[in-house]
């Protein structure tokens, strides 16, 4: 996204020009330009001219030249304005740590203590519900054998009843 009034540029050259009397000259595209339109330039393109980094002074230039990479990256970082997301960015992987090791204590808790109590209780409700059946089966044979005996008195007193009243006929 080209800034406002650059949009038919494809690339855009800002330079400074120190004049005689220690005067700068700025110059957009090799248009003369005030400091002020320079920097409204750089801020349209969320750049901070307020960062030290931002412009290096020719005094300068040896030292950068002479940093080491990661020296030079901490300062592009810095002067891109992604040194800011650097702790947000340490802090996301803080927070997903912590998460990561609640997550396996979790699973911990759950592969030694919840599975095994759910395995017995499983296996408790099965011998439970196998007893029961039997218990019903029992209580099932338990009144037909109470049937049976009733049954089988109640023959026995009509048979009795009979040979009684046989025996008052003789």
């Amino acid at each position: 996204q080209s800034p406002l009034g650059y949009e038919a540029f494809d690339e855009i050259t800002v330079s400074r020009q120190v004049v005689i009397g220690g005067r700068n000259k700025y110059l957009i595209n090799g248009s003369n330009a005030l400091p002020s339109r320079v920097q409204d330039l750089f801020r349209s393109v969320s750049l901070n001219v307020n960062n030290p980094h931002f412009l290096i002074m020719q005094g300068r230039i040896t030292k950068v030249l002479n940093m080491k990479p990661p020296e030079i990256l901490s300062m592009v970082e810095e002067a891109a304005g992604t040194r800011l997301y650097e702790s947000k960015k340490s802090s996301a992987q803080r927070t997903i740590e912590k998460k990561d090791s609640k997550l396996r204590e979790i699973e911990k808790i759950l592969e030694e203590e919840i599975t095994p109590t759910l395995r017995r209780l499983k296996e408790e409700r099965s011998s439970y519900l196998e007893y029961q059946k039997v218990t019903r089966e029992l209580e099932h044979l338990s009144r037909l054998s109470i049937a049976y005996q009733f049954v089988q008195a109640e023959e026995l007193r009509k048979d009795s009843a009979a040979d009684v009243e046989e025996a008052k006929n003789l």
